[in-house]
């Protein structure tokens, strides 16, 4: 696979990590709506130092691939790769979200684990 250009990698960073961000910041509203607890370390600590890079690494790392392996042998069309990066990383947010934003084990108030805000089209 060729190197990726300065853009690529740009857009990469800058929506990789404002998705990323969004996510720990979904994650963190569902615990302190629900009161989860998580023992030991506590929530902002787990949500800095596991949170972050996960949600960093996984939507970055998705979006490059996703757009790179779209755009591959389409010339200077862009528009569907960003698109289909997009999507991918909204359905890679929404199972991290299920999988940590919800959690099941420890629901704290919430049945399930799942904030009352969240809408019940979308399930988790």
């Amino acid at each position: 696979m060729a190197k990726s250009s300065k853009s690529e990698t740009f857009f990469s960073v800058v929506i990789g990590g404002a998705a990323g961000f969004g996510l720990i910041v979904l994650t963190r509203r569902a615990w302190d709506v629900c009161h989860v607890v998580l023992t030991g370390v506590g929530n902002g600590p787990t949500l800095f130092f596991v949170g972050i890079p996960v949600a960093g690494v996984v939507n970055i790392g998705l979006f490059n691939l996703v757009f790179r392996f779209m755009r591959r042998g389409k010339g200077g069309k862009w528009t569907m790769p960003f698109i289909a990066a997009i999507i991918a990383i909204g359905i890679a947010d929404l199972a991290l979200f299920s999988w940590a934003g919800t959690q099941a084990g420890n629901p704290g108030i919430c049945p399930a684990g799942v904030p009352p805000w969240w809408p019940a089209s979308i399930p988790t």
